[in-house]
């Protein structure tokens, strides 16, 4: 039974969807309107990761725990596919690995991650002069998942979804869309990389900008991938690591070398991760960071074979390309931005690529307040 208030939800992304469960566990009558006819933005055009590790320490490890138990009950009543293996971050070379054991010794104990050595890395079909495990990790495929989460959200939390509708302007208790009026109590606003379209002037001081990632689908290389990987590039991009005083001398090494052998990867913003997802085993590997307040949809191919070039040597296989693709979320100074720009709305905006990693813990807590 609702309680009859109505809460709408603006944007159908992970963010959205997150919302809309949450107001569904208070009782809401909630509605979720999304001006494309599915989800086509951040939360299908990505990993599908559910990142423990590299949240830095605080308040978005804490949300990423938290969001972990709630995938976890998510599945177990779905049934959709995921993996609970955990990730690796593999050491390329020496200089990488003085970095991962330098973040276990400074702070493997809070986040339960264990050094491997060079066998147990070869064991996960990777090379590497050993590895940093952590348990956390979710791997997930955002195709499938954000559309079995709207399928769920409909038929088990009656949740509303108005797909092809966009909303136009918010004057409570009124929204005029693109299909005549609506309307709602309270309203969250969940619409990723677009703050220009509603309440632009209050999302103007905060400098958020877009960033594109070149993303590739592989096809099944034969082998059986347990973990996500990652490399220790890796560790030059996540706040986990960026962020522990600990490793500011070995961090600079690294960076140093990775200057002098592969500038490219640091001018492209370039880290590899490289997921193996749902029952036909393709990997989904990237990914390059290119920032603006308009960023070009065209990827750059010399991109994409760096990207495609750094899997290979760390799975020691051909691989083939199925797909490529741009993924693009919001960017910002800090990881994520919450705005009241009215009196009933707030704007929830994840600033950081980590949707899929803390936005269900982050709406339980937002709209409980």
């Amino acid at each position: 039974m609702t309680s009859g208030h109505r809460t709408a939800v603006i944007g159908a992304g992970i963010v959205g969807l997150a919302h809309a469960w949450a107001a569904s566990l208070r009782g809401d009558s909630v509605t979720v309107y999304e001006r494309d006819t599915q989800a086509s933005g951040a939360s299908v055009r990505n990993f599908g990761l559910g990142l423990v590790l590299g949240q830095p320490a605080g308040e978005l490890v804490e949300l990423a725990q938290q969001s972990r138990a709630m995938w976890l009950d998510f599945f177990a009543d779905t049934g959709c596919w995921h993996k609970a293996e955990g990730s690796l971050v593999v050491a390329r070379s020496a200089t990488e690995l003085r970095v991962i054991e330098a973040f276990q010794e400074a702070r493997g104990a809070q986040y339960g991650t264990r050094l491997l050595g060079r066998d147990e890395v070869a064991a996960q079909q990777v090379s590497g002069f050993g590895a940093l495990f952590s348990p956390s990790e979710i791997a997930m495929d955002a195709r499938q998942v954000i559309a079995v989460l709207t399928r769920w959200l409909t038929e088990r939390h009656g949740v509303t979804f108005e797909f092809g509708v966009q909303v136009n302007a918010i004057d409570l208790p009124r929204l005029d869309t693109s299909r005549g009026q609506r309307a709602a109590d309270e309203v969250v606003l969940c619409s990723g990389h677009d703050v220009q379209s509603l309440y632009p002037q209050h999302f103007a001081a905060l400098g958020i900008r877009r960033c594109a990632l070149q993303m590739q689908r592989l096809a099944n290389p034969g082998v059986r991938l347990g973990p996500t990987m990652m490399t220790g590039l890796s560790t030059l991009h996540y706040g986990a690591f960026t962020g522990c005083a600990a490793l500011a001398e070995p961090l600079a090494a690294l960076r140093h070398e990775v200057a002098q052998q592969q500038p490219a990867l640091l001018e492209h913003g370039i880290h590899l991760i490289v997921q193996q997802v749902g029952d036909d085993g393709d990997l989904i590997i990237g990914d390059s960071h290119a920032i603006g307040e308009t960023v070009a949809p065209f990827n750059d191919e010399s991109v994409d074979t760096l990207i495609l070039d750094l899997a290979q040597r760390l799975l020691q296989r051909p691989l083939q390309v199925r797909e490529r693709w741009q993924g693009i979320y919001a960017s910002g100074r800090r990881a994520l931005e919450v705005l009241y720009p009215a009196p009933h709305v707030q704007a929830v905006v994840i600033t950081s690529g980590i949707g899929m990693s803390i936005a269900f813990a982050l709406a339980r807590r937002q709209l409980a307040q």
